[in-house]
């Protein structure tokens, strides 16, 4: 038994001889493997203190604090409040549609110079269409709303939340860019439709606001032709007295003519001379044949011939006289018909031609009087703008759901800072 005893301690201390080289070969192996790790592993103190199990904790409880923060300021916070706001506190908003097409009477008009032959109807609506969809936009549709109603009373009022409220100190910028934001303005460039949308707080206020658009719009488009139309009208009451002055002067100067001439009209005075003529030519005729007559039975100097010969010496001077009158030298050297012709003539085509001038210009001018007064570009809407029952903002799923992808993309972008400067820091 004692010797059984005394093999036993024998084992246990070659045991534990044996086992100490053993464990020291485990701890050169451990080290090794340690080496390998920290080769491999990057060169962050971080990555070296936690293989060697000696983090900076302090360091990371303040960056993991400071993410935590940001996550709870640029996401938490931020989502708790936009669910309560679009949930709880936002304004419904109601929106009123139309539909229009602008449309034009020009086609209607005659196809004159002043029934657009510079511009074609498809054209001028376009270009109409292009001008009141800018307008809807500009400065001067604030300026004429503000004119027929206080923008404040529709969208300033106590009770339309503080985010959604127009500020009663608002400068005329920063009105117009709160009008951009309630409406919207879309043409179809196939059939030239146009849709407007007004948003405002309640559906009475949108209805009106729609009706009031339209009918500013077709005011201003109209207006941007009545200047033109006031030009032309000035241009063509100008041609008017033009006309009338040039008709004027050549009427006196015919009738000047006319006095010294002593000539009515040529064609008149000339009929007057040939039937004068003519029973001249008669008479001398009629003489003639008296005196042949006379002659065979009387002698050649008797008082009867003698008489008959100064008388048809008097016809025969009348005769020849009457006949320079008309065409060629007369004997005291004076103008005939034929010199009177030519001034007549060109007398009459002038004041023909001034005559014609002036009705054209009256014709022009009345026309000009006619369309100036008629209203050329109409705001056809072919639906009513409409009285909204369901208010159309917010859209609660969407606006959180816009806001989500909003704050989730500022917290991503500052968390990411956060790491590459710890990263930096390592």
């Amino acid at each position: 038994m004692a010797q059984k005893l005394e093999t036993d301690d024998n084992k246990v201390m070659q045991a534990e001889v044996r086992s100490a080289p053993d464990r020291s070969q485990r701890m050169a192996a451990a080290l090794s493997s340690y080496a390998r790790a920290l080769t491999f592993e990057n060169r962050s103190r971080r990555n070296l203190y936690r293989l060697a199990g000696l983090a900076p904790r302090t360091r990371d409880r303040v960056f993991a604090t400071l993410m935590m923060i940001i996550v709870g300021v640029t996401f938490v916070l931020p989502m708790i409040g936009s669910i309560f706001y679009y949930v709880f506190w936002a304004t419904p908003g109601y929106v009123s549609e139309v539909r229009f097409i602008v449309r034009s009477s020009v086609p209607l008009l005659s196809r004159d110079r002043y029934s657009s032959d510079a511009v074609e109807p498809k054209a001028k609506i376009v270009q109409d269409t292009a001008v009141l969809l800018n307008y809807l936009a500009s400065p001067a549709i604030i300026q004429d709303l503000r004119a027929e109603l206080d923008m404040h009373t529709v969208y300033g009022r106590g009770d339309i939340d503080v985010f959604s409220r127009l500020a009663t100190d608002a400068t005329r910028d920063e009105i117009l860019e709160y009008w951009k934001k309630r409406s919207a303005a879309h043409v179809s460039p196939k059939s030239g439709i146009v849709e407007l949308k007004i948003t405002a707080f309640t559906p009475e206020d949108a209805h009106n606001l729609a009706e009031l658009v339209l009918k500013l719009a077709e005011r201003r488009v109209n207006q941007l032709s009545s200047g033109m139309w006031g030009g032309l009208l000035a241009t063509t009451q100008r041609d008017v007295d033009n006309a009338t002055n040039e008709v004027s002067d050549l009427r006196g100067r015919l009738r000047d003519t006319q006095n010294q001439t002593g000539v009515f009209d040529i064609e008149l005075s000339a009929e007057t001379i040939i039937s004068v003529l003519t029973n001249v030519e008669a008479s001398i005729a009629e003489v003639k044949s008296r005196r042949l007559a006379l002659s065979q039975t009387v002698g050649p100097g008797s008082p009867q011939l003698s008489d008959l010969d100064r008388r048809l010496m008097g016809l025969e001077e009348q005769a020849r006289e009457l006949r320079s009158r008309t065409a060629g030298a007369s004997r005291d050297g004076g103008e005939n018909l034929a010199d009177f012709s030519s001034v007549f003539d060109k007398l009459k085509l002038d004041l023909q031609m001034a005559e014609s001038k002036l009705k054209l210009a009256i014709e022009d001018l009345e026309k000009v009087k006619l369309v100036s007064t008629l209203q050329l570009v109409y705001v056809d809407s072919f639906t009513e703008p409409t009285l909204p029952d369901n208010s159309s903002y917010p859209n609660v799923p969407v606006a959180i759901f816009l806001k989500l992808l909003m704050f989730a993309a500022v917290c991503g972008v500052s968390s990411g800072a956060v790491l590459v400067l710890r990263k930096k820091l390592d």
